[in-house]
């Protein structure tokens, strides 16, 4: 008999590292290949399949008794004991999005409905009391107007003067109203200290600083039209561009931040049975720190560095200290 708890859930953060293609197939306008979205707001997705998938390959082989028992038995196997994976994996939905900023480069933005979901799946996994700040930042976005927030560490270092001494938030092309918030910037090290390990990372002090929340609208309209739309050709045989090639793709930008759900069971594999702790810890004490998702993984692209957030395996003090 297995003893222990048979679920337990966790929250896995995903920071692309190089402009991600995670496609739909054929695009209807101008995009010829785009990414994944949700239909109702279009915000952009990983599927849980896709992320699934990659952490298979990098975990091993299928004759490797440890990651069958983590991902189940392969789709072709004729094995007696056939069985599902001991790891359920929820999609990859957005947390923080890059958006260009006239002052201070860019800017992480992220909106009221897309923390509140990541607040219901923190609510839901045994990471409930990781996110103090969470709730803190949730009952300040609800109490205050629909002005954009902005970290008060953050002030001179993205807000423009105009002539007249008002000082201005402005991403991309448009102006922003704004209010400082103490609790964004209490949650935004709260974040940076999950995706990002070390304690001198650049990004990690810059994402305290730099994390903005704007009403849902305006984050779709950003999340929608300030991705990365990458021409792409093919050459023939002659060394020329193939006539009719040119293609428009769309990608994730770098420094965007996903995560996912993950929800571990106990093992159903007759000589690998671990309770769902035993199966968190070998996922996490064999988890891959960089693995690569999406299209055009020769050129480079689709670079994604994984972190556990805290208190999913014994050693994320030691990893955020090194």
């Amino acid at each position: 008999m297995i003893e222990g708890d048979n679920m337990s859930e966790y929250i896995m953060f995903m920071n692309v590292i190089t402009p991600l293609h995670n496609g739909s197939g054929e695009g209807l306008g101008i995009v010829d290949n785009p990414i994944m979205r949700e239909r109702t707001t279009q915000f952009p997705i990983i599927q849980a399949s896709s992320i699934k998938g990659v952490l298979r390959d990098a975990y091993g082989d299928d004759n490797d008794a440890d990651v069958v028992a983590l991902f189940g038995s392969p789709p072709e196997s004729r094995e007696e004991d056939m069985h599902a994976g001991a790891v359920s994996f929820g999609e990859g939905q957005i947390l923080a999005f890059p958006v260009r900023s006239l002052k201070g480069c860019f800017v992480w933005i992220t909106s009221p409905l897309v923390l509140w979901r990541f607040y219901q799946k923190v609510d839901i996994t045994d990471m409930g009391d990781s996110f103090p700040k969470l709730e803190s930042l949730i009952g300040t976005i609800r109490s205050k107007p629909q002005n954009a927030m902005i970290c008060p560490s953050g002030i001179d270092e993205l807000l423009l003067s105009d002539k007249n001494k008002r000082k201005k938030l402005l991403l991309e092309e448009f102006p922003i109203a704004y209010v400082d918030s103490k609790e964004l910037e209490e949650f935004a090290e709260e974040i940076s200290g999950n995706v990002y390990e070390s304690k001198i990372d650049f990004l990690k002090k810059e994402f305290e600083k730099k994390l903005v929340v704007l009403d849902d609208d305006t984050f779709r309209y950003f999340v929608t039209n300030a991705t990365e739309i990458i021409p792409n050709i093919m050459i023939g045989d002659k060394g020329t561009t193939k006539k009719g090639s040119l293609r428009y793709t769309e990608y994730l930008p770098s420094e965007t931040i996903m995560y996912s759900i993950l929800t571990f069971e106990r093992s159903r594999r007759n000589n690998r049975r671990l309770d769902a702790e035993g199966v968190k810890k070998l996922f996490a004490d064999n988890l891959p720190r960089n693995i690569q998702i999406g299209g055009d993984e020769t050129t480079g692209k689709g670079i994604v560095k994984l972190a556990l957030a805290k208190g999913a395996n014994s050693n994320d003090e030691q990893k955020s200290g090194s």
